[in-house]
C-alpha cells in the first residue's frame, strides 16, 4: 500500500535527497526539502545548537504544516530532512496526524560509507563530526522509532534501496 507521507531522515550523506528524488520522479511523490524549509529559521545553519531548540521546533512545525497542506490537496509527499534534535516530537506529530498513512525511513549506512558519500556530494557537506553526532542521536532513539525503520544502505545503489524498501510505492 502506498503511504501518503514518507519521512526520510538520517545523517547528511546517507542518501535522503537521492531516494526522495527517485520517489518523486518514479512514484509521483511531491518532494518537500526540509533543509530548504528550515533555512528561513537558520540561514547560516547551526540548527543543532541547544540554544536554537525553540527555532528548531518552529521549523519542524512549518515542515509539518506544509506536508499536511499538500496531503489535504490530495498529494503524496516525501519529506527529505536531517531533522536535528527533538526527533521524537517531530516524528510523533506526523504519526498523530497521518497514522498508518505514514512511513518513516531512517537511512543509516555505516559511518564510513556515510562519510564517503558526504565527501562525494556536489553541494555542501556535513563533515565527519556532525555525521557521527546525528548517527549517535538517532541510534539512541532506535527502539522508540522502531528498528525496522532503520535502513542500512551501505552496499546498495539508490535504485537498489528504492526497489528493496520502497517497492510497494
Amino acid at each position: 500500500m502506498k503511504s501518503r507521507v514518507v519521512l526520510l531522515a538520517g545523517p547528511g550523506g546517507s542518501g535522503k535527497s537521492t531516494i526522495a528524488e527517485l520517489l518523486s520522479q518514479q512514484n509521483g511523490y511531491k518532494l518537500l526539502d526540509g533543509d530548504q524549509e528550515d533555512s528561513e529559521f537558520f540561514p547560516n545553519g547551526c540548527q543543532w545548537f541547544p540554544q536554537n531548540l525553540d527555532l528548531l521546533k518552529k521549523a519542524h512545525q512549518k515542515i509539518f504544516l506544509k506536508t499536511k497542506q499538500l496531503v489535504d490537496l490530495g498529494k503524496f509527499v516525501v519529506v527529505d530532512y536531517v531533522i536535528f534534535g527533538d526527533y521524537i516530537s517531530y516524528f510523533n506529530v506526523f504519526k498523530d496526524s497521518f497514522g498508518s498513512d505514514l512511513k518513516i525511513a531512517i537511512l543509516f549506512p555505516s559511518n564510513s560509507e556515510t562519510i564517503k558519500r558526504d565527501l562525494r556530494r556536489d553541494n555542501w557537506t556535513t563533515g565527519p563530526v556532525r555525521i557521527a553526532a546525528v548517527r549517535s542521536e538517532l541510534y539512541k532513539i532506535k527502539n522508540q522509532i522502531g528498528a525496522e525503520n532503520f535502513i542500512d544502505t551501505s552496499n546498495e545503489s539508490p535504485a537498489e534501496t528504492l526497489k528493496k524498501y520502497f517497492q510497494t510505492f
